[in-house]
């Protein structure tokens, strides 16, 4: 009888009490994403950062800083960018330039 009703508390307990925060509301869940990665060329370095800090509203946090190549952080998210100078023979010189975004999947 004991053993019974043990485990009737215990699985009461585990469903009862699995999806609420202590106020009897449930917890609302999160939507899932997906990272993307939006990118152009530009003319120049300074072109490349100016449009992704604009494009993203946040702060650009380099962790590489070279004059060819800056890559980094987007403020305090795990989100990246990435400008880098590029040379090909059929486009001459350009610097080209992403930043990774986070899109809801349904």
């Amino acid at each position: 009888m004991f053993k019974i009703l043990t485990a009737s508390l215990l699985g009461l307990l585990l469903i009862g009490c699995g999806n609420s925060d202590g106020t009897g509301s449930p917890k609302p869940k999160k939507p899932k994403t997906e990272t993307e990665i939006q990118g152009a060329k530009f003319s120049s370095m300074s072109s490349c950062l100016k449009s992704i800090q604009s494009k993203t509203q946040l702060p650009l946090k380099p962790m590489t800083d070279k004059p060819d190549h800056v890559s980094g952080f987007l403020g305090d998210t795990d989100r990246q960018f990435n400008c880098e100078v590029k040379q090909t023979g059929t486009e001459g010189t350009f610097v080209e330039g992403w930043f990774t975004v986070e899109v809801e999947v349904y």
